[in-house]
Parts: C-alpha cells; sequence; structure tokens
C-alpha cells in the first residue's frame, strides 16, 4: 500500500526544492510512518526498568518469592548473560537508551544532567520509536531520574511525571532522619530499610504502578497506532522499604552472608569498592570507622532481608502491569521486555551496592516476551548478550529501521531460536579514582584490566574463572597466562572499537 502512495504522490513532494516542499514532505514522512505502522500491525512495546536488580528472581534459581516476573519467563526468553555495560544507573541507562557505550558517550556517573546538552544530535531510543510511528509514553524511572531534563523530555508523546510520593511511610522513620552530603548536595536520609505500615500508596514505585496500570488501559483502548510505554520502577534501589506484608514472605533468620568475601589477586582495593560508600548516607548505617566485615550480624541480616522485601514489592508491581496487559487483550500483539540496570552486592566481596567490574555488578536480569513466538519460550538463554544491544533488537522485532550510530548488535536471531549465541564477549567498564576498569566476560572466564586515566597502560589486571569460582574470588592468571593475553587483545580492540 505504502509503495503505491508514493508512486501516487505528485512529483513536486518528491523532489523537495523549498521550504514549503520540505514542509510538505515532512508531514507527508509522518502520515507514511502511521499507515506502516497500521498495516504492517506492528506490535506494542511494553518496557520495564528494574533499578538495582541482580537476577535475585525465582526464575533465576533465587529463593526470592516473584510470581509475575516467574510467570512472564515462562512466556518469554531468559537471558541468564546478560551484563550492562557499566554498573552505575545513570551511565547504564543512558548507554541502553542511546545504543552507545560510555567510552563513546563519555558519561560515566550516576549523575547525568544536562547530558542532552553535550549529545545534543544523538537520536534516543524512545525517540526513534516516536519518529516511526509509534506513540510513545514514559513513567518512572527509565533514565536515570524519574523528570526534568535527564529524562529527554523532548522526545515522547507524553512524559508522565509521578507526583507526591515519598521514601518512607512511618512515622519513625520521618523523625529519624540524617543529613548526609553527596556531590556538595544537603540530603536528609533516614533508615537503610522500613517495614511500612502501609499499603505502599505513600511509596513512588505503586504511585508509578498506579499511573502505569491507567496509562497501559488508555493506550490498548486506542489503537490507532501502535504503542511504546516505558515503565520504570525505582526498588529494589535504597532505602530498601517496603510495605510490612511483603517483609512478612520471608524468615529473617533464614538470610546469611553469601561466602564470597574476598576479592580476586590483582584487583586494585580503590576498584573493589569495599567501603559500601552509598550505604553510608543512611541514618542507622555505621561511620566510615567501621568497614562492612564489622557490620553487626542483625544488621546484615536485616539488609538481606529488605532487599529481598524490596523484590518481592516490585514483582508485585509488574504483575500489576503484567494483569492489566492481558485483561485489555493486546497481549497477543504486545513485546515486553522487562531489565535491570546493574546488579548489586548483598554482602558479595565483603561489601555492598554496586560500582564495580565484578561478575555480580554487571549481570543483570533480562527477560524478553515476543508475541506469536514459541520456539524457546519458558526456557533460558546462555547467550551473552549487552544491554546495549536491546535498542538494535527492539528495532528489529518491531520492524522499524534501525540507526546507524548504534553500537550494539541485535539478537533478534536469539529469540527467534535461529542462533544460540550472540556475542564472543560481553563487555562492561567502570572509572575509578585514577582508573578505569575494562571487563570482559567469555562463557566461562570474566576478565578485567584497569588503565590509568587518560591512557591506556595498565595499572592492575585479573582473570577468573567464573566456571569453577562463580563468587568471583580467585585469579586464574598464572594457570591461564595465554588466555589472558588473548582476552587483553581482545578487549583492547573492543574499546578502541567503542571509542570510534
Amino acid at each position: 500500500m505504502w509503495r503505491l502512495l508514493i508512486l501516487l504522490l505528485p512529483t513536486s513532494c518528491l523532489k523537495i526544492h523549498n521550504a514549503r516542499s520540505l514542509l510538505v514532505f515532512a508531514h507527508f514522512s509522518v502520515f507514511l510512518s502511521l499507515v506502516v505502522a497500521r498495516g504492517e500491525d506492528r506490535p506494542n512495546v511494553l518496557f520495564i526498568a528494574i533499578d538495582d536488580l541482580r537476577p535475585e528472581l525465582g526464575c533465576y534459581g533465587a529463593q526470592t518469592i516473584t510470581p509475575n516476573i516467574d510467570a512472564l519467563a515462562k512466556s518469554g526468553v531468559v537471558f541468564d548473560r546478560a551484563y550492562c555495560n557499566q554498573a552505575v544507573c545513570g551511565a547504564s541507562r543512558l548507554s541502553l537508551m542511546t545504543g552507545l557505550y560510555p567510552e563513546r558517550t563519555g558519561e560515566r556517573s550516576f549523575h547525568i544532567t544536562d547530558w542532552r546538552k553535550r549529545l545534543p544530535e544523538v537520536v534516543t531510543l524512545n525517540q526513534h520509536f516516536l519518529g516511526n510511528g509509534y506513540r510513545v509514553v514514559g513513567m518512572g524511572k527509565v533514565y536515570h531520574s524519574s523528570g526534568g531534563n535527564d529524562s529527554d523530555p523532548n522526545n515522547w508523546s507524553q512524559w508522565i511525571s509521578v507526583r507526591g510520593s515519598q521514601s518512607y511511610a512511618n512515622a519513625e522513620s520521618l523523625e529519624n532522619r540524617k543529613e548526609s552530603v553527596s556531590r556538595g548536595r544537603k540530603r536528609l536520609r533516614g533508615p537503610a530499610t522500613e517495614a511500612g505500615d502501609t499499603d505502599g500508596s505513600e511509596y513512588s514505585d505503586t504511585r508509578v504502578a498506579i499511573s502505569a496500570v491507567e496509562t497501559l488501559r488508555r493506550l490498548t483502548a486506542d489503537q490507532d497506532q501502535p504503542f511504546f510505554l516505558a515503565v520504570g520502577f525505582s526498588k529494589p534501589h535504597l532505602p530498601f522499604v517496603a510495605p510490612q506484608k511483603f517483609w512478612d514472605l520471608y524468615d529473617r533468620d533464614s538470610f546469611v552472608m553469601p561466602d564470597n568475601a574476598g576479592v580476586p589477586p590483582g584487583y586494585p582495593e580503590s576498584a573493589a569498592e569495599l567501603d559500601a560508600g552509598e550505604l553510608r548516607s543512611y541514618a542507622d548505617i555505621p561511620s566510615k570507622e567501621v568497614p562492612p566485615t564489622q557490620f553487626p550480624d542483625a544488621l546484615n541480616q536485616r539488609l538481606l532481608h529488605g532487599y529481598q522485601a524490596c523484590v518481592s514489592y516490585v514483582d508485585h508491581n509488574v504483575g500489576s502491569l503484567l494483569s492489566t496487559l492481558k485483561a485489555s487483550g493486546a497481549r497477543e500483539n504486545t513485546i515486553v521486555v522487562l531489565w535491570g540496570d546493574h546488579g548489586w552486592k548483598l554482602g558479595d566481596h565483603s561489601s555492598w551496592c554496586k560500582h564495580t567490574n565484578f561478575e555480580c555488578d554487571t549481570r543483570v536480569p533480562l527477560i524478553v516476551r515476543v508475541p506469536g513466538k514459541a520456539t524457546g519460550v519458558g526456557e533460558k538463554s546462555s547467550a551473552l548478550v549487552e544491554l546495549i544491544d536491546l535498542y538494535p533488537t527492539l528495532c528489529d522485532l518491531a520492524g522499524v529501521p534501525k540507526p546507524a550510530h548504534l553500537q550494539g548488535n541485535s539478537f533478534q536471531p536469539v529469540l527467534a531460536g535461529k542462533s544460540s549465541t550472540h556475542r564472543d564477549l560481553a563487555y562492561s567498564s567502570y572509572a575509578h579514582s585514577g582508573v578505569v576498569g575494562h571487563s570482559v566476560r567469555s562463557p566461562r572466564f570474566r576478565y578485567t584490566e584497569w588503565w590509568k586515566k587518560g591512557s591506556d597502560e595498565i595499572a592492575g589486571r585479573a582473570l577468573t574463572d567464573i566456571e569453577t569460582d562463580p563468587g568471583e574470588t580467585t585469579s586464574a592468571l598464572e594457570e591461564q597466562p595465554e588466555l589472558a593475553e588473548q582476552l587483553s587483545t581482545a578487549l583492547r580492540e573492543i574499546v578502541l572499537k567503542a571509542r570510534k
């Protein structure tokens, strides 16, 4: 149909002689994209981002109670070896949404305010789907923050700011806050955990879920064009706050600290983030004079309990979205993607939080459900993928062209059952004081080099056999010198290519 429309166009519309004809052609391009979208019955996209979520889910073999995400996994493909490109919120999310590595964007922090001024020409994922006939709506933590210029506000059909939420529900938590300073900004922070005496209505994630459900109902009721709905949940990010009923799912006495307390030889201490700095700003966490190795057992168990309670809480909110999608009748024409922006240490390597190149910080949950797909549904894929690969993959699944700037690679063949592999190596990086860690994950090993900032001089390196040491505390450099050199060469090629 669209080819016929082009043939019927007046020649003056195809030959752009002046501003007026350019405007006519621009309007026609928008109309044409809508025609294509309807004519090809393009699928919708439900894009669910979850903050600080490592693969601590039932469908990944964890004891966490996550029935809704597990149900999604049974109808989709679970990627067991998916990796973020930098283990911090802002840089990871921007990398995914722009399709560019942090090496290219230069955005390496969680703090990416005004990134659009620094990258004015880049076409983001939401912007690209908007330009290809989709109604694109976003809310919550999709980019680093839930609003403002950080969220690419000019490139959505609608950006919904969910207002009026707060971090705590209990009066005691609000009363016991202390002043903390982060990047020169003063904030009042309460305790690191809260079992809320609430139905959750005070919490931002509940309000995001309510808004997302209402929006999804509206979008599915008005299907004159396909939609791309991006919803970002902030839990299980600190503070670990969730309604009491989600804490009640677990027995605190059952939680024990992991046994991978060590750090591989060759790992620079500054790059291991052994201080758990992000956690320190909360009112009930010991001062820096007390290292995480000396945290009381009761505190460790409370933190482990809180993380799990928050994961079950976010699972409940995801379930609200999935049940609404099913009830709408649009489920069979909607791609669902659920992803975490990076992993998180739960006492691993004698610390907490993220900010390293460890396996537990770089490995993320990734579940993709493609409507009408039978092959591989409910199975785990061991293919190595990176979050940067999501942008081109969604383009392929939705039938929209891929922008030329993308640095990721589509894993649509894996979803289609045409391939069981994707990458030879998955790449992640992290910038520390004085060094930048560059890390690659092969099917069996993780190899990391730390380069002095501003150069490619190696300041340290580590190689671990993840198959025999999944906790990543030992070194295989002496046993595998040839492999280390091969991975070093491959890593260098990846970094140099990422910078171009």
